[in-house]
């Protein structure tokens, strides 16, 4: 090679690589990303996360619905909807977790549902020092908006925005909420989730919501909380008409026995105490919607006025 060329090569050749290692990260960095959650915080990533944990089995039923299943590496007991969710890995339940596993699991993001998760838990997964995505609903109004943002976290928008508008439609054919003078002279309400301690459902919760919808008030509708803890002279003075057990028939007949030393309560001398344990309204997934007919079937009768 003669001495010109090479002097005329070797400038050309020096600006090729400057221009590929000013080019590299361009093309090697991911963009980042960011998130708001349904509690309004803002979350960034630095990438788009693709490995999720799930710690509440109605996030887990939603980031399905935003088509995002086949992200969650690890959920928690009771997450069985849809059926592909029964295979992934549980980490015991949200207030016992394996927080060893949960860290070995190697997620980018940990989803919780914000108002179903003891502070004490939250300060302990806060210490893994992993991005936290909080669910919140109040309403199935809420939903939608909740698996367009769940969508945008998972990175799969696109089917996020199709489940939101099916279930837009959905919520649409559910029966209207009552204007509130209506919904006083409902009938009252207790839904007994649970007997020791006894849980119930406040006005964060999807029953709450679908309660009022069937025409029936929910008693603690006052309680700013998915699922307070209530004691049983409280329940008394608030003298419901109608006694909604959540629990499965044998125990149902057991709460309905110990009620019945309490003739005072309306609900039981007029023996309005029902069994009422479809899960799906529980786990407050999208396929809570689908259980809401049934809960105004069983409640239509208990409506003042209504033919005993």
């Amino acid at each position: 090679m003669s001495k010109s060329l090479h002097q005329t090569l070797m400038p050309r050749t020096a600006v090729m690589i400057l221009l590929g290692l000013f080019a590299a990260p361009f093309v090697t960095q991911a963009s980042p990303l960011a998130v708001t959650d349904d509690t309004g915080k803002a979350i960034s990533f630095t990438r788009q996360p693709v490995r999720i944990v799930s710690l509440s089995p109605g996030a887990t039923e939603l980031l399905f619905a935003a088509g995002a299943g086949s992200q969650v590496v690890g959920t928690v007991i009771g997450a069985d909807a849809p059926e592909a969710a029964k295979k992934i890995e549980r980490l015991g339940d949200v207030n016992a977790l394996k927080y060893e596993r949960l860290q070995a699991l190697k997620p980018d993001v940990i989803v919780i549902w914000r108002d179903m998760t003891h502070e004490l838990v939250l300060e302990s997964l806060q210490k893994l020092r992993l991005p936290i995505y909080q669910v919140s609903l109040r309403n199935f109004d809420e939903m939608p908006a909740s698996i367009r943002r769940l969508g945008r976290l998972a990175g799969t928008s696109s089917t996020a925005e199709t489940a939101a508008r099916q279930l837009e439609e959905r919520v649409a054919a559910l029966p209207k909420r009552p204007a509130p003078k209506a919904i006083s002279d409902a009938p009252a309400v207790f839904f007994m989730m649970w007997d020791v301690p006894l849980y119930t459902v406040g006005s964060r919760h999807l029953m709450n919501d679908a309660m009022r919808r069937c025409g029936a008030r929910n008693i603690f509708d006052d309680i700013d909380f998915p699922a307070p803890i209530v004691e049983f002279e409280e329940i008394k003075k608030r003298n419901p008409d109608v006694i909604l057990m959540g629990a499965p028939p044998i125990t149902s007949r057991d709460w309905r026995e110990r009620w019945s030393r309490f003739p005072a309560v309306t609900a039981v001398a007029t023996r309005q105490m029902i069994h009422f344990a479809d899960i799906r309204l529980t786990r407050m997934g999208p396929t809570a919607i689908d259980a809401v007919p049934a809960l105004c079937e069983q409640l239509k009768p208990m409506r003042k006025g209504a033919p005993r």
